[in-house]
């Protein structure tokens, strides 16, 4: 059995577990006067935080579509919620200087708009059970209700092994914070600082009847030098919740300063509270206020708590909140799973592993710059195919089907050359229709580069070789004066350790040109076909990625991507497995090579698709357009397994949401109305959302330490409690996985010993999950379903661990990743 972090509320229980909140039902009158603001209806959210600075606790406010059914009935067009109505004056009050400020000192009319509080609502009342399926709630009642349960949890002393008990504060957010000075994580050195929060969500799960809450915990770095945050935490008096604001960054002259919003100012004078502004420079030790620093910014100390503090943190829910009752997981002995295999095969790339790609013959041309790059790619290629390509220029068959080459090109690929396209003549790599040409790339790059090339070669080489149908992949390789220094300052231990890294990476790099050409070998039929296993792929399937995402873009309309591929998997012929990829500039189903090389050959996203109404529709009518296009001659019998992830396609088609699982719009329905075998699988992949796994129990060997927590083993957990076919695939990441990977579950970060301290630097990273949840069977048993996508995360084409979702989906979101354009939204947490 696998315990998680996720609870179900029993519904006898529920209106004593989350209480009421207070509510201001808000009119089309209101409405109408909020569209007079300046600036064109600002966002609900710019009010929200003057009213937390001011009354110092959680508010929020809805629109529309947030409310429940029977609130717009009654007239009411948005929802402000906050925890306390005895603050109310203090609220209006707060609203006509917020309104003020930003009218510029005209006359304010919000306040006047804004109705008595209701008394205190219970969020029961706005609960709906169903037999067999999930409640009914609007959308304030899922972002809001945490905060009762975070209220209740709040000074409630966390015990932690080995050292006084943790007591944890509330933000207005809804975190938990271990805010005082003595539970902050300090560095080995002293100047660098994080904090550990807590987060509590509500939420559903497939099948389960009653509402579910799911907890996580993240370690939270502090910006100490006050240059890279975008958020800080502001302690204003000892026993009310921490402020969690947002704060902007503007220049004078040449220096960056940060300042919260200038409404905030006015509303602090108008409810005659302390002003409050940020300092330009903070303590040596945090103190009232704690910048959050962005996510991808270095830090002296390494993210996440570690499963031993997930396990403290399950074990702390059970106790304070005992009406909770934990979700069980069951081990499914009818899905077994291969040994997952990591090395090269031992015959090496043979003739059948180039017929995926859909081409008769492959070459494999190494271009490079640098002795170190050469001396790194051959290595692997001897490792992978036993042939050392030849250092004249000339071609080295491997065998019938594949060939290797190798360039010395540094003019092409130097970060200075401003005109690449006048070099790629001299390559002289093959140009037929049947031959896949793939270039392994090296290129330039060290994370403490002084001065940053203005035109990054990486993206421009690989748009340029994707016009000329030509896949890449690159190795990063440091700038010889960073090589030279490191190698004078390391010793001869340290040095083997970066040698071991630069051969691990390279290897990877190679795995993913292999991955982007279509290569596969007999890992991945072994790995869902092999005789021994239970429900086992039997049958020629057409695998089916759906990947969806919004392109980041800093002014105007959001691009969306849409990517499909497509996986033929032959259970008993390799050499009948393709790897597709569906291309929008040929409107058409082509090889995945050439696929890829379209991709990145053109801009990414399109603003015609979106997820408002309308473009939605268009969405899914492309993706019946391009799924009936895939299955026509040859493939019109095949039976079709579409991948989706919950997260970015569920707003796209209301049959994948837990409120009307099944019962919507679904991709394949237009297959399905053809009488045609399509079955739907939902990847989910959020421990936010589906609590992370923190042990398991009555199952396999215990560590002697009794408060270790005890790792997911290699099965598949079906969730009892849900009427629908649904499992939790949990695991390890590679590096929990790895030589010190497992210190998190031995320790928590405030009790390390002396000795071993230096690990504070290092990621502690907990267990995850993936959910498995079969929306759709087709005419598959659904456990057949489940084994087969967690075989096609278990076993990937190029990565030594699991990946997050199975390898159709994968291939989506790789390239994705890997386009030149690619940009996404800082994380919230890291």
């Amino acid at each position: 059995m696998l315990r998680t972090l996720a609870y179900r509320i029993p519904r006898e229980h529920l209106t004593e577990l989350l209480g009421k909140v207070t509510a201001y039902p808000l009119t089309s009158q209101f409405q109408e006067a909020w569209a007079t603001l300046p600036g064109g209806r600002p966002r609900y959210g710019t009010l929200a935080t003057g009213l937390v600075a001011a009354t110092g606790k959680p508010v929020r406010l809805f629109g529309e579509r947030d409310l429940a059914e029977r609130e717009r009935e009654s007239g009411a067009k948005a929802l402000l919620l906050t925890t306390d109505a005895a603050l109310d004056r203090r609220l209006r009050v707060a609203v006509i200087a917020w309104e003020r400020h930003l009218r510029d000192g005209g006359t304010p009319i919000l306040a006047d708009l804004l109705p008595e509080p209701e008394e205190a609502r219970l969020f029961s009342d706005f609960v709906e059970f169903r037999a067999g399926e999930v409640p009914i709630a609007p959308n304030w009642v899922f972002r809001v209700a945490a905060w009762q349960i975070a209220r209740s949890l709040a000074s409630r002393p966390l015990g932690i092994d080995g050292r006084a008990a943790v007591r944890l504060r509330m933000d207005t957010s809804g975190r938990l914070l271990a805010w005082e000075a003595d539970d902050l994580i300090v560095s080995p050195n002293h100047k660098s600082f994080d904090m550990t929060n807590v987060t509590v969500r509500l939420t559903t799960r497939p099948g389960v009847e009653d509402l579910v809450l799911t907890f996580d915990a993240h370690q939270s770095r502090i910006d100490q030098r006050g240059k890279w945050y975008k958020a800080t935490w502001v302690e204003r008096r000892a026993e009310t919740p921490i402020l969690y604001l947002p704060a902007r960054a503007y220049k004078v002259e040449d220096e960056w300063h940060h300042e919260f919003d200038p409404a905030i100012a006015s509303i602090l004078s108008a409810c005659q509270l302390q002003p409050l502004t940020l300092p330009d420079e903070f303590p040596e030790r945090p103190e009232v206020f704690r910048p959050k620093l962005l996510g991808a910014k270095y830090h002296e100390l390494g993210s996440g708590p570690g499963p031993r503090f997930m396990l403290r943190l399950h074990e702390y829910v059970t106790r304070e909140l005992p009406l909770l009752a934990p979700l069980t997981y069951e081990l499914d002995k009818t899905i077994n799973l291969p040994p997952r295999i990591k090395k090269y095969p031992e015959n090496g790339i043979l003739p059948q592993s180039i017929g995926p790609t859909g081409y008769k013959k492959m070459t494999i041309a190494c271009l490079y710059a640098t002795a170190e790059a050469k001396e790194r790619m051959v290595n692997q290629l001897v490792e992978l195919t036993g042939r050392r390509p030849a250092t004249d220029g000339s071609t080295t068959p491997v065998h019938e089907r594949l060939n290797l080459v190798s360039r010395h090109c540094p003019e092409l690929l130097g970060h200075r050359t401003t005109n690449r396209a006048s070099f790629l003549a001299s390559l002289n790599l093959p140009v037929e229709d049947d031959h896949l040409v793939v270039a392994w790339v090296e290129t330039e790059f060290h994370p403490e580069m002084e001065v940053k090339p203005d035109i990054d070669a990486k993206p421009h080489l690989r748009r340029l070789f994707g016009h000329l149908g030509i896949p890449t992949q690159f190795l990063a390789t440091e700038p010889v004066v960073h090589v030279e220094a490191e190698r004078q300052e390391v010793g001869d231990k340290k040095q083997k350790k970066e040698s071991e890294k630069r051969k691990h990476v390279a290897r990877a790099a190679l795995r993913d040109l292999l991955r982007s050409a279509g290569v596969l070998d007999e890992r991945m039929r072994s790995a869902v076909s092999q005789d021994k296993l239970r429900n086992k792929l039997d049958r020629r399937t057409l695998l089916v990625g759906i990947s969806v995402r919004a392109q980041q873009v800093r002014k105007g309309q959001r691009p969306l991507v849409l990517g499909m591929t497509a996986v033929l998997a032959d259970p008993a012929d390799l050499e009948q497995w393709r790897i597709l990829m569906y291309s929008d500039r040929r409107r058409t189903w082509i090889r995945a090579a050439e696929g890829l090389t379209d991709f990145y050959a053109g801009s990414l996203g399109v603003t015609h698709l979106g997820r408002t109404e309308e473009k939605v529709e268009l969405i899914r009518t492309e993706v019946e357009h391009r799924l009936s296009d895939l299955v026509s001659s040859d493939l019109s019998n095949v039976p079709v397994v579409v991948f989706v992830d919950a997260q970015s396609t569920r707003s796209i088609w209301p049959g994948l949401q837990n409120v009307r699982l099944g019962a919507g719009p679904l991709p394949g329905d237009s297959l399905r109305a053809r009488g045609l075998d399509v079955a739907v699988v939902r990847m989910h992949a959020d421990m936010r959302d589906l609590g992370r796994p923190v042990t398991r129990v009555d199952e396999g060997r215990r560590a002697a330490d009794s408060r270790q927590p005890a790792a997911p083993g290699q099965g598949v957990y079906r969730l009892v409690e849900s009427s629908v076919p649904s499992w939790l695939f949990a695991g390890k990441s590679v590096t929990l996985d790895a030589q010190w990977g497992r210190i998190g579950a031995q320790y928590t970060r405030w009790t390390l010993p002396d000795d071993l301290r230096h690990q504070l630097r290092s990621p502690w990273h907990s267990y995850t999950g993936r959910e498995i949840v079969v929306v759709r069977p087709g005419l598959w048993e659904s456990v057949e379903l489940a084994a087969l996508t967690a075989r096609l995360c278990e076993q990937p084409i190029a990565w030594d661990g699991r990946t997050l979702v199975p390898v159709p989906l994968h291939l989506c979101t790789a390239a994705d990743q890997d386009h030149p354009e690619f940009r996404q939204s800082e994380p919230d947490e890291e």
